[in-house]
């Protein structure tokens, strides 16, 4: 009975934090959602190393 009660608060402590980061009390700053991806060349995206030479 005893870690049946445990249990219970382990559960409504993890949905009370649940619902106070849905909320927003969690937030360092405001981002606004777009990522931006600089295209970089490197070994891991050069052409010439990705193909196979002809046998």
């Amino acid at each position: 009975m005893a870690k049946e009660k445990n249990k219970d608060k382990n559960v409504f402590a993890a949905i009370a934090m649940a619902l106070y980061e849905y909320e927003g009390n969690n937030v360092h700053d405001i981002e606004p959602g777009v990522i931006t991806i600089k295209h970089r060349h490197t070994l891991w995206n050069a052409k010439m190393l990705s193909f196979t030479p002809k046998p």
